[in-house]
């Protein structure tokens, strides 16, 4: 059996589909890590029986139509499926209709849930068969649970991590002005609400910056991390930031491990605050910032967290971080408000996901198509996407990809490399007390011409 595995920005998404390869290929698969942009011209020329997406919005539906049509099972884990709104697109009701309404139902053989509340959602909306809905929860929290958090960066360096989330206003990859705003309205929401909620993150936004900057001159012996998110442009840290000596502006490497390493996280609205409580460090909230559309767009981060009504409170918090760490009552807030959407932390959801899907997908005729990598497996593709699916055709995606980056700089960040999968895999392997040689990954090759692909293949070492 074949399956691929689709990843979205490799710097939050890949350590967990390592770790689910490492325990599908653990079972006898043979697994493919497909970057989410390379998806349209890898997935016909790696023989695949099934396939996992990282997502199921408007936006792929036509691929994955065109996928599902070649005979493909198709799979969603979303890499978003925990943080959820109360309203609006992205709220468990309507995240259920879009499955059913939409034609996703009809084509997918099986959904994987962070928590229970979305599956829940998903039951109640009879969205898809019972026995297609799966609660797994999500394999890159796998690293946070006690099993295998020693495979973080285990140093403590007690900087204060401020986490931020504004890549709605901040995007990194979004080319058109706008572009963010068309997506949510795609998604579901309300254009009015949408254009309201912006208005108000920019705001939210420029004070955001103007408290860190206070914090970093008010406490100049206070080391601090700031981290983007993996979605932002990290210009508007360093420029707002750079006369701090005790700033640092990096998004590099895993959150996991910049949690681990940090004495407590400042944050406003990010769903960070989870992987703190996961992980045993203080969250805290500046909630004094918020306005009452950005608070309630996303109120588990708030639940989680422990809440700061001003500056002042800010910094007696972070002075007296150690007491505050001790009393804060993780355990309760991960029964109260965590499992319900993020389920166990017991590192066992790779192997959950895993277990369902050498189950469910089968072996079938492998997936092969060279015609289909040329239209970039669309009925109607448009003329950028057949000259992009006919140069790696001719050349191959690991080549056309590698140039598209070199335009691009952006999309360097979600290009997958051999090396880290292969290091991480040993890493898992030696923990799992496994042969630490027992997979290495290399670049695919295409079925049919035998060019080097973007995507990654786990295999057994020879």
């Amino acid at each position: 059996m074949r399956i691929g595995l689709v990843v979205d920005h490799p710097k939050r998404d890949l350590p967990g589909a390592v770790m689910l390869g490492y325990q599908l290929a653990r079972r006898g698969v043979s697994v493919m890590l497909v970057p989410m942009y390379e998806q349209a011209v890898d997935v016909p020329r790696l023989g695949l029986d099934a396939l996992v997406v990282n997502y199921a919005r408007p936006v792929n539906l036509d691929l994955m139509r065109s996928f599902a049509k070649a005979g493909l099972a198709l799979y969603v884990l979303d890499t978003e499926g925990g943080v959820l709104a109360e309203t609006g697109g992205n709220s468990p009701p309507a995240m259920a209709a879009h499955i059913r309404q939409s034609g996703y139902a009809a084509i997918l053989a099986g959904y994987f849930f962070w928590g229970s509340r979305l599956h829940d959602a998903f039951l109640a909306a009879e969205t898809m068969k019972p026995e297609q809905l799966h609660l797994t929860g999500c394999p890159r929290f796998d690293f946070a649970a006690p099993r295998w958090r020693a495979l973080l960066d285990g140093e403590p360096r007690g900087y204060l991590l401020v986490n931020a989330n504004f890549p709605l206003i901040n995007s990194r990859f979004t080319g058109k002005p706008g572009g963010e705003r068309e997506a949510m309205v795609r998604a579901g929401w309300d254009g009015a609400y949408v254009d309201r909620f912006i208005a108000d993150l920019k705001q939210v936004f420029s004070n955001y910056l103007a408290e860190i900057d206070r914090l970093a001159a008010a406490r100049p012996d206070r080391n601090i991390l700031v981290r983007p998110h993996p979605f932002e442009s990290e210009d508007v840290y360093r420029n707002a930031l750079s006369r701090h000596a005790n700033v640092l502006v990096d998004g590099t490497g895993s959150v996991l491990d910049r949690i681990r390493n940090a004495a407590a996280v400042v944050h406003l609205n990010c769903g960070t605050a989870v992987e703190s409580v996961l992980l045993g460090k203080l969250p805290l909230q500046l909630d004094y910032l918020n306005t009452p559309t950005t608070a309630g767009h996303a109120a588990l981060p708030a639940r989680v967290s422990r809440s700061v009504a001003s500056f002042e409170e800010l910094l007696g918090a972070i002075d007296h971080i150690e007491r505050e760490t001790e009393t804060f009552d993780f355990a309760r807030v991960h029964a109260a408000d965590i499992e319900a959407f993020f389920h166990l932390n017991d590192g066992l959801a790779a192997e959950r996901v895993a277990d369902v899907l050498t189950r469910t997908a089968g072996s079938r005729r492998p997936y092969v198509s060279l015609l289909a990598t040329v239209k970039g497996t669309r009925d109607k593709p448009s003329i950028g996407q057949i000259v992009k699916g006919a140069a790696s055709a001719v050349l191959g995606s690991a080549v056309t990809e590698r140039l598209r980056s070199w335009f691009n700089p952006a999309r360097r960040d979600k290009r997958i490399e051999p090396i880290f999968v292969n290091t991480l895999l040993q890493r898992i392997g030696t923990h799992d007390r496994a042969s630490p040689a027992q997979f290495t990954a290399r670049r695919a090759h295409c079925a049919t011409t035998g060019l080097p692909l973007a995507s990654i293949a786990i295999e057994p070492a020879r």
